[in-house]
């Protein structure tokens, strides 16, 4: 269940939906591929977004986790869990609202995230942008 920690500032649905955007532009810069961002507002109560990448390799996937902690560490976010076992084809964070999930083209075609949270708003998609 998605805890109540405090977010900077007065509005923090809004920042915390530029916060993922900004995460889904690292990623792209960064050359993940596939990268979906989706709305789980109303869907569930265990995070609110979903950022979901394909990486090409597990030294890829170190690489953005690393980014992503700088990026997170500068806005004063740090993350409740993370699974990053590299011999797994599917490292997840977990920032509380918002869960990032890296997955080696395997994993991804195995998991299939997208396809479970179908009813999910996609807000971002590095095929189309910001939606």
């Amino acid at each position: 269940m998605k805890e109540h920690t405090p977010v900077r500032g007065s509005d923090a649905p809004v920042e915390m939906e530029k916060v993922v955007l900004g995460l889904a532009e690292l990623l792209k810069d960064k050359k993940a591929s596939d990268i979906l961002v989706l709305n789980l507002d109303g869907l569930t109560n265990i995070t609110d977004y979903f950022i979901i990448a394909t990486v090409n390799s597990t030294v890829q996937s170190k690489a953005l986790i690393r980014y992503i902690e700088e990026y997170t560490d500068r806005n004063q976010l740090k993350p409740l869990s993370k699974n990053d076992n590299y011999d797994s084809p599917w490292v997840l964070l977990d920032y509380n609202y918002f869960i990032i999930h890296l997955f080696l083209r395997e994993g991804r075609a195995y998991y299939q995230l997208e396809k479970l949270w179908s009813d999910a708003q996609v807000l971002y998609s590095d095929e189309g942008g910001l939606l």
